[in-house]
């Protein structure tokens, strides 16, 4: 997941510029860019792949969408589950030398 911009916690500067910020950021949302997207390519000739970023928790829930037919076979065939970690996320899968195991992925918690 890219990391933006974030309004401050803390006003810094005018209230009028905290604000426009904060405004920035849902208007962003309210399009649909919330910032926790990714494209996740299964590791090829691995059993596991993983992810790293320090906004993933052990409550973080991961939504995979295939890209690819041949990601697509290994999310019907029932082959991948993920474990999430403080930091981390590990997507267990067969290996296979496929290197087209694509997915968009949707990260929350």
């Amino acid at each position: 997941m890219p990391d933006t911009h974030e309004p401050p916690l803390f006003f810094e500067g005018s209230v009028e510029e905290h604000v426009r910020k904060v405004a920035l950021i849902l208007r962003e949302m309210l399009k649909g860019k919330t910032n926790n997207t990714s494209v996740v390519t299964l590791d090829a000739d691995a059993t596991k792949t993983i992810l790293t970023n320090a906004r993933y928790s052990e409550d973080t829930v991961v939504n995979l969408s295939p890209r690819s037919e041949t990601a697509a076979t290994a999310l019907a065939a029932g082959i991948i589950w993920i474990e999430s970690h403080k930091g981390e996320i590990i997507v267990h899968h067969d290996s296979q030398s496929a290197t087209d195991r694509q997915f968009g992925a949707v990260f929350v918690g």
